[in-house]
């Protein structure tokens, strides 16, 4: 229902009173007005863009007087650019909205802008309908809030740039994320991260405990410590990092949100795990030297009373065979061992052509190739630098072994490519890719390691010694597989003249001193 309001002066009141033409209700509406004339906050009744009352706060705030306000319509009092919100606002009012209006910009009579913020009600007032409300100025509320914004622009500027990846969650809700961040994850804009929730980027197994983090955190203001812990990209890839958070206040015009930054210790956690393959190689060269110390002199004496035994009986020949066969697979163990304890001996480096190389292992082990029902197929990039600085014997042992194993891999037979491609500048790579029974994914991280083999019959040495031989020329080996689909190694190796040839150059000058 809407009210019927008639304002009067006191002088007014008085005379309409003396005259009776004015009940005791008319008297209140009157003292009524002189309240809210004084009254701290601007005062108005409005109709039709114009003002039809005019508190003195209101009058003061514009810097007319208030018979003045009385003659100046909506558009004399609004910015111009504000102007359409502000009808927009009052239409809204009159339909029945409650809402207040903030942050427009009113002009005084001087010309000079400050804000208000406005709460108006409907009214009827002689027949139509009108706004009866209170206006506020609230330009110092509107520099406060500029002030935080602007300090919300610098603070993330701030860290847009910083090497560090951060991440500003409010609640579980990604509210910001810095590019350092964005590279990490695999994003390519913000809003492929903003507003998801933060749990989705935490590895399962870390959730729990980066809740638990984010709740201690909201208890102080001190950082927490750096923890490692796991995110996933947005490839799915498992990323390890280090995280450390800290609550900050006010940003974005939220209250208390939470900040954590992350280091990708990938890198640091790969040369950790080369450390550790390191070591167990020295540890692995170590027992290798003494067991094939003590194991060469015995076999010899084995194998040569064996083969004088067979020549003095006519009989149980084949056991005598069997007995040979299996010590000269014992010296084949044997010959691992003092190739993985000493790797460097003999070492005879110089320019070899990459592709001679391997035409040659190709030629030894065409035969077995043959036998096995595999073909064997070389890819060549003519216009490739294959001129290599190595040990002949070594890189040729390095290819041996990855082709045996390739054919061993291959029981039913198949096909070999061996694929020769420019890698990075100075340095080759080679492939060399079967269509074997393949190795489960979890496993292939394992292969290399000291006496790790995927076959019934191996020892783990072979691919162990090719990882030491191709380390040692300044190159990198790795693996590609899955099971039933084959698997892919892939040797990179230094082209004679590289930065790495040279320091291969010095080891092997050490070496052989």
């Amino acid at each position: 229902m809407r009210s019927r309001v008639t304002f009067f002066n006191g002088q007014q009141a008085a005379q309409l009173k003396k005259r009776g033409l004015i009940n005791p209700h008319a008297i209140l509406t009157s003292n009524i007005n002189g309240l809210v004339d004084n009254y701290l906050t601007g005062v108005f009744l409005a109709s039709d863009d114009r003002l039809l009352y005019a508190n003195g706060r209101l009058a003061e705030m514009f810097g007319y007087t208030q018979q003045e306000m009385l003659r100046i319509t909506a558009p004399q009092l609004v910015h111009p650019e504000d102007m359409e919100i502000f009808r927009q606002e009052t239409r809204r009012r009159l339909s029945g909205e409650r809402n207040s209006m903030r942050w427009i910009r009113g002009l005084r009579k001087d010309g000079s802008v400050f804000y208000f913020e406005t709460q108006a009600d409907m009214i009827t007032y002689r027949g139509k309908p009108a706004l009866m409300g209170t206006l506020m100025d609230t330009t110092s509320m509107k520099q406060a809030d500029d002030f935080s914004t602007e300090n919300d622009v610098r603070y993330q500027r701030l860290i847009k740039y910083l090497p560090e990846p951060i991440i500003v969650q409010d609640g579980d809700t990604i509210i910001y994320i810095n590019n350092a961040a964005m590279k990490l994850l695999g994003a390519e804009t913000q809003e492929q991260l903003l507003y998801q929730c933060v749990g989705s980027l935490v590895h399962p197994d870390e959730r729990l405990a980066a809740a638990e983090r984010v709740s201690a955190v909201m208890q102080s203001d001190d950082p927490l410590e750096f923890v490692e812990s796991k995110l996933i990209g947005l490839d799915g890839e498992t990323i390890d990092v280090e995280a450390s958070s800290t609550r900050i206040h006010n940003f974005l015009g939220r209250r208390i949100v939470v900040q954590t930054v992350y280091r990708d210790i990938r890198e640091r956690k790969r040369a950790e795990e080369a450390l550790v393959n390191s070591e167990k190689l020295s540890v692995a060269g170590q027992m290798a030297a003494g067991i094939a110390h003590e194991i060469r002199n015995p076999l010899a004496s084995l194998k040569g009373f064996s083969q004088l035994l067979k020549k003095k009986f006519d009989k149980h020949h084949d056991y005598f065979d069997i007995m040979l066969a299996e010590l000269d697979r014992i010296n084949e163990i044997v010959q691992e061992f003092m190739a993985l304890a000493k790797p460097q001996a003999n070492q005879l480096f110089g320019h070899y052509d990459l592709i001679r190389i391997l035409h040659a292992v190709m030629t030894l082990l065409e035969t077995q190739a043959i036998m096995n029902n595999v073909e064997l197929c070389i890819k060549l990039n003519e216009t490739a630098d294959t001129s290599i600085y190595c040990d002949e014997n070594q890189i040729k042992q390095v290819f041996i072994n990855l082709l045996k194993n390739a054919i061993e891999a291959m029981p039913s037979g198949g096909r070999i490519e061996i694929e020769l491609r420019a890698h990075r500048e100075g340095e080759v790579t080679i492939l060399i890719k079967d269509q074997g029974i393949g190795i489960p994914t979890e496993l292939i991280d394992k292969l290399g390691g000291p006496f790790y083999t995927t076959k019934s019959s191996g020892t783990g040495l072979g691919l162990m010694i090719c990882n030491r031989i191709v380390q040692a020329h300044q190159g990198e080996m790795s693996f590609a597989s899955e099971s039933g689909l084959g698997t892919t190694v892939t040797v990179v190796l230094p082209l004679a003249g590289s930065r790495a040839t040279e320091k291969a150059k010095v080891t092997a000058g050490a070496a052989q001193a």
